[in-house]
């Protein structure tokens, strides 16, 4: 990925990411979010496959989904630096983000359960980034 075309995808991410972590209200307690959850739920409901997804487990999913690409973006942009300390990088932002959600956004729930899924969604884009790396290292 081209630099300028990189630093564009990571503004809009972080945006994302900070009007996720700091709207007033949940963010699928209203509005279009609120619609594609409804559908969602429905969905996994009638799928066999798929029944187990409830609100929690769905919950969860999007908490890993949505730090997935912090950790990739941390890769592109530090390559060189040490795995554990861009590890750290996830868990420091969401235990940030809970912080907040608990000490002024009295209608959200922080909860040491969203830390953990999205520290875990971190350090599977970290795994990803650093997958596709070394891969392309040892194609050429």
């Amino acid at each position: 990925m081209r630099k300028p075309l990189a630093l564009l995808a990571l503004a809009c991410y972080l945006i994302i990411l900070v009007a996720t972590s700091i709207w007033p209200k949940p963010v699928d307690g209203e509005g279009i979010l609120s619609i594609i959850t409804s559908e969602l739920l429905q969905f996994t409901a009638r799928t066999p496959a798929l029944d187990w997804i409830q609100y929690n487990e769905l919950e969860a999913i999007g908490n890993v989904l949505l730090y997935i690409p912090l950790g990739i973006f941390l890769v592109v942009f530090a390559p060189r630096t040490k795995t554990i300390l861009v590890a750290l990088v996830p868990v420091l932002v969401s235990l940030l983000a809970e912080g907040v959600q608990r000490l002024f956004l009295p209608d959200r729930y922080a909860t040491i359960n969203d830390v953990v899924y999205n520290a875990l969604g971190g350090l599977l884009g970290i795994l990803i980034a650093k997958s596709i790396a070394r891969l392309r290292k040892y194609s050429k």
